[in-house]
């Protein structure tokens, strides 16, 4: 039995996504993820708000769950991993499962593996040309093995150049958002000065996201203020006061960005 997902419309208030990095290799900190921070700055760049990520084991059931709990939770669901050609590799079963369908060898993708890997092709090579029946293939120009997408579910490698070329492939099929705008300072100075004031402007605009991150440059202590959102008036008005509150305390600003 399978449950039903979410259809993205344009008139959707909120467009949503959840990211799922699946991997022993990923919890056990012998691959460190590349792939988050990518995903991330796409769906900002769209209008689609990231609102969670998981980072699950190559186990069967904890992906099956992972992904239905998350695909009737959010517009689009990203996973990266485990759609290679080793025992390890379930993601691709794992998702027929979660859709409640079977899996079938795609006659296409076979044909390309052929003329690409010739006699090197072995019975493991071919298993990534199976999917889930009823799959939307991602081609991309990295590699012959596509992803793929199932409703709301966007299927890609863990590798990160081939995760990126498949998910500039997906992006422009996707429903846009209103688009995310953000503002932020960075200055000479420590989170105990500003915390008050900056807490205030965050009252004063309730529909976005204030930010306080804490860094060292040059050897002193910095923090960068973000007002992030996407009512873009009040994201300029948060990022004036933002700045007026720096400039009060007389903390040298060393950097201001403005995105997009």
């Amino acid at each position: 039995m399978t449950t039903s997902n979410p259809t993205p419309t344009p008139q959707s208030t909120e467009l949503t996504a959840a990211v799922i990095l699946i991997g022993n290799e990923i919890l056990s900190g012998s691959v460190k993820d590349a792939n988050l921070t990518y995903i991330a700055e796409r769906m900002t760049e769209i209008g689609v708000r990231l609102r969670e990520c998981r980072i699950i084991p190559d186990e069967e059931e904890v992906i099956v769950d992972t992904v239905n709990t998350l695909r009737n939770a959010h517009t689009y669901v990203f996973t990266t991993g485990g759609i290679g050609p080793t025992h390890d590799d379930i993601t691709m079963r794992c998702i027929a499962k979660a859709f409640g369908v079977e899996v079938y060898r795609d006659a296409a993708t076979v044909e390309v593996f052929k003329k690409h890997y010739g006699d090197r092709a072995t019975d493991a090579t071919y298993r990534m040309c199976d999917f889930p029946v009823g799959a939307k293939l991602i081609h991309c120009k990295t590699t012959p093995a596509p992803g793929f997408s199932m409703g709301n579910v966007y299927v890609m490698a863990g590798v990160p150049k081939i995760m990126q070329d498949m998910l500039d492939t997906a992006t422009p099929n996707l429903t846009k958002g209103k688009p995310i705008v953000s503002h932020s300072y960075t200055a000479f100075t420590v989170e105990s000065r500003i915390s008050v004031a900056f807490e205030e402007i965050q009252k004063q605009y309730p529909q976005l996201e204030l930010g306080s991150y804490p860094q060292r440059i040059e050897n002193q202590p910095a923090v960068k203020l973000v007002a992030r959102g996407a009512d873009a008036d009040a994201v300029v008005a948060a990022g004036d006061k933002i700045r007026t509150l720096l400039t009060d305390l007389g903390a040298e600003i060393i950097a201001m960005d403005v995105r997009p």
